[in-house]
Order: C-alpha cells, then structure tokens, then sequence
C-alpha cells in the first residue's frame, strides 16, 4: 500500500512539472512576444511549425510555443524530481520537492530577465543571432532571444540549486 501511495506521489512530481512548465513558457512567451513580435514571427512559429495550424491569434500561437518550448523541460525534471523523491528520506519530502520546483521556476525566471538585459547591452550586430533580412526591430529580436536563452540557463542552474536544497533537507 506504502509503495502504490510513493509511485502515486512520483507520478504527481512529473505532472505537476510539466503543468508549471507550461504555465511558465505560455506566460514568458506572451513577455517575450511584447518585447518583439517579430522573433515569433520569424523564427518561432516557423520553427515550431505553428503558422500552419490557423490558430488565427499570434497571442495564442505564442503561449501554445510556449508549452510546445517548456513541457517537456517539465516532464524531464519531473522525472528527475520523482527519483530523488523515491530515495530521500525526510519527512516532509513532498512538500520539499515542491519547494525545489519552485526553485527551479524562480531560476528561470531570473535567468530570463538576466537575458534580457544583456539584450539591452549587446548590440545587435554583435550579438551572433542570425535573424531575417529586413527584421524592423533587431535589437529588440536579439533582447526576446536572449529571454528565451536565458530561460533555459536558468532552469538548469534552478534545478542545481533545487538539488542542492533537497539534500540539505535530507541530511537534516
């Protein structure tokens, strides 16, 4: 019984990953579309292959790159989350791995806005992102890149230190 009610616990870690994850890259995107449109328009939705769903609102093609962009990052430190779960011994330890997420959701977040403003100081010239010819707004293009970059490094460095933090847990 003891066992059915852990593999049940794990399996609600890797779902509700993937749902935060997804909640997060639908809101980030709909930031990092107001900073530039134009780095959805030719690059994201043509990479992610949105333009040919006629979903006829670029605001929901965003959010929908958005979950397509994130929940797998979900599942992936879901899973992660759910086997240290299995083996950390504390008695609060759902609730810590909670805890860790949000951590890891924190980070990315920082991660984002640190992107962002190396946006703002990188010049576009410079900045090694190839972009469309004619692109009206480059600076603002290479800002909503480094958003999206900045995401992903700082969901790393989230789970790190949300790794970090559960075995702090543990050894208590």
């Amino acid at each position: 019984m003891k066992t059915t009610a852990t593999i049940l616990k794990a399996l609600i870690i890797v779902i509700f990953s993937i749902i935060i994850a997804s909640v997060f890259g639908a809101i980030h995107n709909q930031l990092s579309y107001f900073v530039s449109n134009e780095f959805f328009e030719n690059f994201l939705f043509g990479n992610f292959g949105t333009t040919e769903w006629n979903l006829n609102n670029r605001r929901i093609e965003a959010s929908v790159v958005g979950i397509l962009g994130s929940y797998w990052v979900g599942f992936i430190l879901g899973v992660i989350y759910a086997i240290i779960f299995l083996f950390i011994n504390t008695e609060n330890n759902f609730k810590y791995i909670f805890k860790a997420i949000s951590i890891n959701i924190l980070f990315a977040l920082i991660g984002s806005i640190i992107g962002y403003i190396i946006g703002l100081i990188i010049p576009w010239e410079n900045s090694g992102i190839w972009m469309e010819f004619g692109t009206q707004n480059p600076q603002k293009y290479v800002q909503a890149n480094f958003m999206h970059s900045g995401s992903y490094y700082g969901g790393i460095a989230g789970l790190i230190f949300g790794i970090i933090y559960l075995f702090k847990k543990n050894k208590k």
